[in-house]
C-alpha cells in the first residue's frame, strides 16, 4: 500500500474519455467527500461509467442523509459541467 501511496502522490490523471480512470480512486473524491467514498458500492467504477447515464451511475450501501445528502448534492453539482473528451486518459508526473 504504500507504493501505491507514494505513486498517487507524484502523478495525477488527466481524464479524457474516462475508461481507464477509476471514478473514487481520484485522490480529491476521497479525501474531499470521505463520508460517499466510505460507502459506495463500487469504488472501482470508471468515470466513463458514471458519467454515461443520468442520473449518475454511482449506487450507495446506505441511504443518502443529513450531511452524507449535502455532499451528495455538492459533488453533483461539480460534475454537472465535465464533458469528457474523445481523448485517452493519461497520467501525468508532478514535477
Amino acid at each position: 500500500m504504500r507504493v501505491k501511496a507514494a505513486f498517487f502522490n507524484r502523478t495525477k490523471f488527466v481524464v479524457g474519455n474516462g475508461t481507464s480512470t477509476r471514478f473514487w480512486e481520484d485522490t480529491w473524491l476521497a479525501i474531499q467527500y470521505p463520508s460517499l467514498y466510505n460507502i459506495v458500492q463500487r469504488r472501482d467504477a470508471y468515470v466513463a461509467t458514471v458519467l454515461q447515464s443520468n442520473p449518475l451511475n454511482i449506487q450507495f450501501r446506505r441511504t443518502l442523509v443529513g450531511n452524507r445528502w449535502e455532499a451528495w448534492l455538492h459533488l453533483v453539482r461539480r460534475l454537472m459541467d465535465v464533458q469528457l473528451s474523445q481523448q485517452p486518459d493519461q497520467v501525468r508526473w508532478k514535477l
